[in-house]
């Protein structure tokens, strides 16, 4: 089950502002609980959460954000870069009492949460990441399958993905989101992966890989956990980038039971 034909529970929320443009935050789940937020991959949305969300509002609050131009987010006039995200996320944490709330974040959710941790912009209780690297060397072949991808390749593979965002994104432009997207994922530099600063991270960090993954290799993820110290590394055998969403049972197991370990 995709995104698109998944059932969402994320359909109700508010937009909030922020560095020039306004960010939409959904929630599920009861209040009185913890609360996580959910941060989504690149050209997908908050409903991405919604097969794992099933897993886990009985035991959090959920708040799920769209981060800036992805689902019902503005795109503003501000390009996109893993800092800017950072930025964006931040100041909507900040506004709603959420600074501490644990984080769980795929793919570039994933690296937005190492940001945040690494910057100390967020405190989160802990940070899980799905399918996310620290960082992505200039000759790395993830670097020339992002080089390579086409806009039609993209409306080729994910066209009810792409139909959802035109239908609910208030200034709808794929062709620009696209653009934006894969120049930030083939940036270099401060505002781009957090490379080496993860190692400051002292929040407690699960790293969640897919065995199958086709962007996120196991060095990548095993690189990661030894640069966090005391970080955690969960492998998921057959299972891809995707893995909240084709093991939402899994995943939100993990997450329970490094809830509880924390206390």
């Amino acid at each position: 089950m995709t995104a698109s034909t998944a059932p969402s529970v994320f359909d109700k929320g508010e937009s909030n502002a922020a560095n020039g443009t306004a960010l939409f935050v959904a929630e599920a789940g009861d209040r009185i609980r913890p609360p996580l937020v959910l941060l989504h991959g690149g050209l997908q949305s908050r409903r991405s959460f919604a097969p794992l969300a099933g897993h886990l509002r009985d035991a959090f609050r959920l708040i799920a954000i769209d981060t800036r131009g992805h689902g019902r987010s503005r795109l503003g006039d501000r390009g996109l870069s893993y800092r800017q995200l950072e930025d964006d996320v931040a100041t909507v944490l900040e506004v709603l009492g959420l600074s501490d709330a644990a984080l769980v974040g795929h793919s570039d959710g994933g690296i937005v949460v190492l940001r945040l941790a690494a910057s100390g912009a967020a405190r989160p209780r802990f940070a899980v990441t799905i399918g996310a690297h620290a960082g992505l060397a200039e000759g790395d072949p993830t670097r020339d399958l992002y080089r390579g991808l086409t806009l039609e390749d993209w409306y080729s593979q994910f066209p009810a993905d792409i139909a959802r965002y035109e239908a609910e994104n208030p200034e709808p432009n794929f062709s620009r989101l696209f653009e934006a997207t894969r120049a930030m994922w083939l940036g270099n530099g401060d505002d781009a992966y957090p490379g080496e600063r993860v190692r400051q991270i002292e929040t407690p960090l699960l790293v969640i890989h897919g065995d199958e993954d086709f962007l996120v290799s196991r060095r990548h993820s095993v690189e990661l956990a030894d640069m966090v110290a005391g970080s955690h590394l969960l492998s998921l055998p057959f299972v891809s980038h995707t893995a909240h969403e084709e093991e939402p049972g899994q995943v939100a197991a993990s997450i329970k039971a490094f809830s509880a370990r924390i206390g």
